[in-house]
């Protein structure tokens, strides 16, 4: 596994590491006109809503498409994610031996274990696929490292609310909010403000396009108004599960939709990865 570690101590500036290691506070050296136009950051208020679901179709309707997937430690006394339904044990990343600082993964051994998410992005179609792993005292500094392994001039799909965090990470955000939720993570609320597309899935009972509790608890928190947030456009309930219908091409149609938004060119797809 290949990995960086740095600031192990919790009163590490970030900002000031950056400026000595001789990495580029954002927007860095690549414009931002054109970093707004190749990142595309996927936020969504809990594990399970749909994020990778969604990054897959962005990247399989995107030939050339980069991938990156973000995990920041949790602090929780209990993990979030694990146990709490069945698929939990498969899905929790923030359990694994935490770096003293960050570590930008890139074994590919690791990264193609078999369900896995960054197994599945690969799967969709990119190249390449990193796992950035980071302390959250540290993350501005490790995501400024991430971004130098990547090729600025191509679709860079982000996957993780944590990119959203940073108000001066330029990129566009797309916040996916699913009927049922495992609450909100705290990560969710910066995106909430930040988000420039919001995606919202249909109640499975009618009246099926309903504002979902959590998040209108999530904008109380934020202190924002339902009117701040962008016009919802709607996935179906379950629409990461049927690829042969409808329902299940409604995530591949966004994705060419968000796609042709961004200036990006698509090719020709015919399938919904699964949530």
């Amino acid at each position: 596994m290949a990995k960086c570690c740095i600031g192990q101590g919790r009163g590490t500036d970030p900002g000031n590491l950056s400026a000595s290691r001789g990495l580029p506070d954002f927007p860095g050296f690549v414009s931002l006109a054109l970093m707004v136009a190749q990142r595309l950051i996927i936020a969504g208020p809990s594990a399970n809503a749909g994020k990778t679901a969604l990054a897959c179709a962005m990247i399989a309707a995107v030939p050339g498409a980069q991938a990156l997937k973000i995990t920041r430690f949790h602090r929780e006394s209990h993990c979030p994610v694990h146990g709490v339904d069945e698929q939990g044990d498969d899905n929790c990343d923030g359990c694994d031996p935490v770096p003293a600082g960050f570590e930008l993964v890139t074994d590919e051994a690791l990264l193609r274990t078999p369900g896995k998410d960054t197994d599945r992005l690969a799967i969709a179609g990119a190249k390449p696929v990193l796992w950035l792993r980071a302390a959250p005292h540290v993350f501005r500094y490790a995501l400024a490292a991430a971004m130098n392994a990547f090729d600025p001039e191509r679709p860079l799909v982000i996957e993780g609310n944590s990119a959203a965090t940073l108000p001066d990470f330029p990129g566009k955000v797309v916040l996916l909010w699913p009927q049922r939720t495992r609450g909100v993570k705290a990560s969710a609320l910066p995106a909430l403000k930040r988000a420039d597309v919001l995606v919202l899935v249909e109640h499975q009972d009618a009246p099926h396009r309903r504002i979902p509790n959590t998040l209108r608890s999530a904008l109380a928190r934020a202190g924002l108004a339902e009117s701040a947030l962008p016009e919802a456009r709607w996935l179906p309930a379950n629409w990461w599960l049927d690829h042969s219908n409808e329902s299940g091409m409604a995530g591949l149609a966004l994705a060419v939709e968000l796609a042709s938004e961004m200036g990006w060119a698509t090719g020709s797809v015919s399938q919904t990865p699964r949530k």
